[in-house]
This record gives structure tokens, C-alpha cells and sequence, in this order.
């Protein structure tokens, strides 16, 4: 497997809770594919990091686990993060076969500069930032690189349909008119001006509404306490 890079796996023990091995910067996975017994494993941080920097999802890594002879060819399936710290908290690893299509995401990088948006001050946005294809194993890419160094005029618009990808090996999941870039007018000054007193006033409605409410909060409660102050006084 000289065109994949290898990552390496040891047994886990399911005994151990998986907060203890991630605090020794261990990352719990697991392992499945079809007709494959699913198996619990570990993975150094620090390693699991770079690989995935440079394999993305959509790239065959060779999977040596501790104690076996032969490697097992698997893709990135899922990743779950902390909340709170982004950190990897699992790894689903799949299971692939050569001669079996698959389906994958594959990112789009987005390289150059638009003079659009250098000279004219238009403004990028970006729709789609990957899509799904279809494809055999030995077909996979990493990404797709869109250079938007050609986009020279404000209101133009990319869609999948005009990424750079060998339709004959890649089948394109996506609907071919999503937009994936669009460079937008830049806001007139009147627009600007329009958009900020807006902004204020649904600010000032809120403030509004609010006190209102809190008003009306306070006579329900005010009428309560004299009804309860008749009833005391009968």
C-alpha cells in the first residue's frame, strides 16, 4: 500500500471508561465494515491529528492494528468533537473494497484571488464548501481546488456543475446548478445607512415589546394581589 499512509491502532479494552483514555491523549475508534467484526480500538492523538490533516476523509489509510500482519484499507467515517473544547472525543473507521463504489464527501479548497473582490471590492461568499461523490477506492480525492483567480466581475457565480472533477470516474451527488461561490455587489453607502437604522429599530421594538410586557406582568400581578386582599378582608 505504497499510494496510502498508515495509521496505527491498538486493541482496546472496554473495561477502561473513555474519558481515562483520552486524559493519556488517547482516542477511542471503532472499527466495521461490511461482512468485518467490529472492533474497539485506540488511537494516539497527536498522530490521529496529522493523519487527518493530510488524509482528509476522503483518502485510503492503511490501518495497522497491534498484533496483526496485514493491514486493513479504511476510510475516516465520522469524527465527534467536544463541544466545548473541539477536541476529538471518537472515530468511526470504515472498511472499504477495492472493486466496490463508494460514497464520500470531498472538500472544496478554494485557492488564488479574485480581482473582483481586489479591485472592484466585491464581496466572496461561498455556498457549498464540499460534495458528495461517488466513486471506486482507487478513484478517491482528497479534494477539489477552484482558482478564482479568473473571477474578474462582481455578481458572478460558481456551481458545481463548473468544478473541475473526471465526471467519468466521479459520480457528482449534488444538484449541478448549487451554487458553490458568489461574488456580491459591495453595499452603497444609502444601503449601509438603511441596514444599520433597521438593525436599530427592531432593536428599539424589542426594548419596546419588552417593556410592554413587563408592564403588563406587573398589573396581572397588581390586580391579583388586590383580589387576594378583598377576599382576605370579607
Amino acid at each position: 500500500m505504497n499510494d496510502t499512509i498508515t495509521l496505527l491502532a491498538s486493541p482496546r479494552d472496554l473495561k477502561r471508561k473513555p474519558r481515562d483514555l483520552r486524559a493519556e491523549k488517547k482516542i477511542p475508534a471503532e472499527y466495521y465494515g461490511k461482512g468485518k467484526e467490529n472492533l474497539h480500538l485506540a488511537l494516539d492523538y497527536q498522530v490521529f491529528r496529522k493523519i487527518l490533516k493530510s488524509a482528509g476523509g476522503s483518502s485510503i489509510i492503511d490501518l495497522q492494528i497491534e498484533g496483526e500482519k496485514e493491514g486493513r484499507e479504511i476510510l475516516i467515517h465520522k469524527i465527534d468533537y467536544d463541544p466545548l473544547t473541539d477536541e476529538f472525543q471518537h472515530v468511526d473507521l470504515k472498511q472499504i473494497e477495492r472493486g466496490q463504489k463508494i460514497i464520500t464527501k470531498v472538500p472544496i479548497l478554494i485557492v488564488g484571488e479574485s480581482p473582483a473582490v481586489k479591485n472592484l471590492g466585491g464581496i466572496l461568499t461561498t455556498g457549498k464548501t464540499e460534495i458528495e461523490v461517488k466513486c471506486l477506492p482507487r478513484d478517491l480525492i482528497k479534494e477539489i481546488e477552484f482558482d478564482i483567480s479568473n473571477l474578474d466581475e462582481v455578481g458572478t457565480s460558481v456551481k458545481v456543475k463548473d468544478l473541475e472533477i473526471d465526471r467519468e470516474k466521479h459520480e457528482v451527488l449534488e444538484e449541478e446548478d448549487t451554487m458553490v461561490i458568489s461574488i456580491l455587489a459591495p453595499k452603497t453607502e444609502e444601503e449601509a445607512e438603511a441596514e444599520g437604522a433597521e438593525e436599530v429599530g427592531k432593536a428599539v421594538s424589542e426594548e419596546v415589546a419588552t417593556e410592554a410586557e413587563e408592564e403588563k406582568s406587573a398589573a396581572q400581578a397588581s390586580k391579583e394581589s388586590d383580589t387576594e386582599k378583598k377576599g382576605a378582608e370579607k
